[in-house]
Formats: C-alpha cells, structure tokens, sequence
C-alpha cells in the first residue's frame, strides 16, 4: 500500500474497528454480566495475575492506562466491591490492587459472556487464514513498537492519550 490516501484509510479502518469492536463487547458485557469491558480487563488480568493481585503501576502498564486513569477506574470496581487495595510492605508508596471473592465471581460469570460476544461480532466474520495473518501482523507491529508503547511519566510531561476503554 503505497498511497497516502491508502494507509489514511487502512488506519481509519483500525481505529473504527477497534472502537466499534471495544464498544459492541461492552455493550454486551453490561448487559449480560453487569460490567463495562474495561473493568472486565481489570478483573481477568487480576484474576490471573499470582495471588489475584498487582502493583498498580504494573497493572497500569498492562491496561495502557495513564496511573491517574487507573486509579479512577479501580476507584469504581472497588466501590462496587470486586478489587481492594493493599499497601505494599516492601515499599511504602507502592499499592497494590486485589480481587476481591465477589470479583473471581464476576469474572466467572463475565468470561464465556465475552468469549461468545467475541466470536459473534469479531472472529465468526474471519478465517482461520485471516485470524492467523491478523495475529501475525499485530505481533510485528507490537513487537516492532515496544519501546514507544508506554513511556515513563514525568510531573513535567504532558498527559499522554491513552486508549478508548
């Protein structure tokens, strides 16, 4: 793909993808299991993460969230009792963010949710062949842009756009 005209609309087509994808799932989860995706992402990457637990910088940098935006969405999922947070005994700045009983529940009950409105509005419309040429190629592109994804903060660094979630 040589055009700019091109590559404007292959990038338009991702990001539309993308947020449609993002939203039709969320849709879907509050519906049926009385979440938003992005706390859906919080609680299956604290479910699994060692002892249901992380440092919030760390789930942070999993989330590619700023560590305000975090803070603010496990502000919410605690109030709604599905994450606590615990001081971190090593380091006394340092918080880390715990799922909770009722958390591992919902998380249960949100997972074939999002599976089955995975496969009904993203894989059921690509191949086996598409699926693997999809994968490959955001592979390459992560893989090749590491180092650009999450850039320490500083006080003095402008805020960074972080991804719709």
């Amino acid at each position: 793909m040589s055009s700019a005209t091109g590559q404007a609309e292959l990038w338009a087509s991702l990001m539309q993808g993308q947020a449609l994808l993002a939203d039709a799932v969320s849709d879907r989860l509050e519906a049926e299991a009385g979440i938003p995706l992005a706390w859906h992402e919080v609680l299956v990457v604290l479910a699994d993460a060692p002892d249901g637990r992380l440092r919030m910088q760390d789930l942070a940098d999993s989330m590619w969230l700023s560590k305000s935006g975090l803070t603010r969405l496990c502000d919410r999922i605690e109030e709604a009792g599905y994450l606590s947070r615990a001081s971190c005994p090593t380091d006394r700045r340092g918080t880390f963010a715990v799922i909770t009983e009722v958390g591992r529940a919902k998380v249960s009950e949100a997972r074939p949710v999002f599976a089955r409105a995975s496969q009904d509005l993203f894989l059921q419309h690509l191949s086996s062949r598409e699926r693997d040429a999809l994968q490959s190629a955001m592979r390459k592109i992560i893989g090749a842009n590491r180092a650009h994804l999450r850039k320490p903060e500083r006080a003095d660094d402008p805020p960074q756009a972080s991804p719709k979630r």
